[in-house]
């Protein structure tokens, strides 16, 4: 399966994203991070797997 990233997403250094997995536009992938599920838009993961760790926005930035 393919991997989607969408359009303004950041990528650290060493990230690993594994087949099928779609990355969310606006979305931040620590450093070295494995992703093994979707990552919602405007949101912040990592680690070994990534697991969400905050939005980069407030709700009303992320509905604008």
């Amino acid at each position: 399966a393919d991997v989607i990233i969408e359009d303004d997403v950041w990528l650290g250094t060493g990230a690993i994203i594994l087949k099928g997995v779609c990355i969310g536009k606006g979305a931040i992938v620590g450093a070295g991070a494995v992703v093994t599920t979707d990552v919602l838009p405007y949101t912040i993961v990592s680690g070994i797997p990534a697991k969400f760790l905050r939005y980069r926005f407030e709700d009303d930035k992320i509905q604008e």
